[in-house]
């Protein structure tokens, strides 16, 4: 095989070839010398012409680089537009956000920074209305502040039952109720906070409190028992029995009250009567009951002459918790 040139485009190609493959035009090979010289007849071909890309002109490539530009800017300006929008999207909610912020726990401070800040929020208006609303709040709740009456701070709940300060009214209400309730100390003041203020800050103090004055008050039969403790008493001193004292007193209140008895032997007589009802307080504590008790007490004395002498008493003691007298004290009256 030689290569030969296409007298077409001029392109080296193979004698071989019945076209030319760059440009589509037959050939015709030949035998070399020496060999049969019989021109072969070139086969029919169906090849397409190769078109010869031509090279662009200036203006060409000056078009083509002005579109490129064109379509670079055109990409720039909109993903520009695209951010701004996505921008002051943000924007809006972020000042939405502020908005619900600042109406869930509004405060006029909060609130000037919030214009400032947003002057030209749509909620402009509603917010001035609140600022001067919220003023009007604080002027009212000042004169009233640091009242001791519970009236002020009822009327200004119904007044203003949308104010910021309602809570603290309510706390201030529960607060004077409170010290009226404790200050009284009986079980219908504490049971009147309890009807007021169920859920109240001293609820439970109270509670504690009414039942505690409950737990305190003595029952019938222990008052009755008490009153026959402090008359056997009385009774023993008189009889000179320190056997009857033995039960119903403690060892000090025992041998003091035998040191009392001996000090008086052979003095004369003397005589002990209770003559006022017996009063019973009642401390409960955590072993158990203890009690105070008092009455007045009469003293008749007959000396060894005859002469007789009268004089009454005032008496406290204090009982155990198995109500055995451990004090008594008398004093006398003028």
């Amino acid at each position: 095989m030689a290569l030969i040139t296409c007298p077409e485009c001029g392109r080296e190609i193979s004698s071989r070839a019945h076209s030319c493959p760059h440009c589509g035009a037959a050939n015709q090979p030949r035998v070399s010398a020496g060999y049969n010289t019989e021109i072969i007849p070139p086969t029919p071909t169906t090849a397409k012409p190769i078109k010869v890309k031509e090279p662009r002109t200036p203006a060409q490539r000056r078009k083509r680089r002005m579109a490129w530009i064109g379509s670079i800017i055109g990409v720039v300006l909109l993903a520009g537009l695209g951010w701004l929008l996505y921008h002051n999207h943000q924007l809006a909610a972020e000042e939405e956000a502020s908005y619900n912020q600042l109406m869930d726990d509004f405060s006029i401070a909060d609130a000037e920074t919030f214009l400032l800040r947003y002057p030209d929020n749509k909620h402009a208006k509603e917010i001035k209305d609140n600022i001067a609303l919220y003023q009007r709040y604080e002027q009212e709740w000042a004169k009233i502040v640091t009242s001791t009456n519970v009236d002020d701070f009822a009327m200004f709940r119904s007044k203003f039952p949308d104010s910021p300060f309602d809570q603290k009214a309510y706390d201030k209400i529960d607060s004077l109720d409170w010290t009226y309730a404790k200050r009284s100390d009986t079980e219908g003041a504490l049971q009147k906070y309890l009807d007021l203020h169920p859920d109240g800050k001293y609820a439970d103090m109270a509670r504690e409190q009414k039942q505690f004055i409950i737990d305190s008050r003595p029952t019938d039969e222990e008052r009755n028992a008490i009153a026959r403790i402090i008359n056997s008493y009385f009774a023993a001193l008189t009889d000179n029995s320190k056997e009857a004292l033995s039960d119903i007193t403690t060892a000090a209140v025992f041998s003091k009250s035998c040191d009392f008895i001996d000090s008086h032997e052979g003095n004369g007589i003397t005589s002990y009567t209770v003559t006022s009802p017996v009063t019973v307080e009642k401390k409960p504590t955590d072993s158990g009951p203890t009690y105070n008790a008092s009455c007045t007490v009469n003293r008749i004395g007959t000396d060894i002459d005859g002469n007789v002498t009268s004089k009454t008493f005032s008496v406290r003691t204090s009982l155990n918790t198995q109500m055995q007298l451990s004090a008594v004290n008398m004093k006398g009256q003028e």
